[in-house]
């Protein structure tokens, strides 16, 4: 039982790291690397999910809740951070637009004289 509970908080400690390391990616602007490791991060946590089923200590259970926490925090930064990358992805797409609108506009008043 106690290996089982050392796992459980071990299990916590690695979605922490992940959840920074995913954070600092974003941070940076590394978007791809971000992706590649939010998937082991969310099979970190659906098995934590699953296996978090038995009473911790208190001190266990206090590691946990900071554990937790932080995480909450992480994830609320993280969030933030990809709200401001899909705004300006978003503003990329517009100017794209707007930029093909005026080639296609010029485009087709440019022919050379004589057609």
């Amino acid at each position: 039982m106690e290996e089982r509970r050392a796992r459980i908080i071990h299990g916590y400690e690695r979605a922490l790291e992940l959840s920074r390391e995913m954070l600092g990616h974003a941070d940076a602007g590394q978007w791809e690397q971000l992706i590649a490791l939010e998937h082991d991060y969310l099979h970190e946590i659906d098995r934590l999910r699953t296996q978090d089923t038995i009473t911790l200590d208190s001190d266990r259970q206090a590691h946990k809740k900071e554990i937790l926490s932080q995480l909450l925090t992480n994830d609320q930064r993280l969030h933030s951070l990809l709200q401001q990358r899909l705004a300006d992805l978003g503003q990329q797409i517009g100017k794209g637009r707007v930029q093909q609108q005026v080639s296609l506009a010029y485009g087709a008043t440019s022919a050379p004289l004589g057609e």
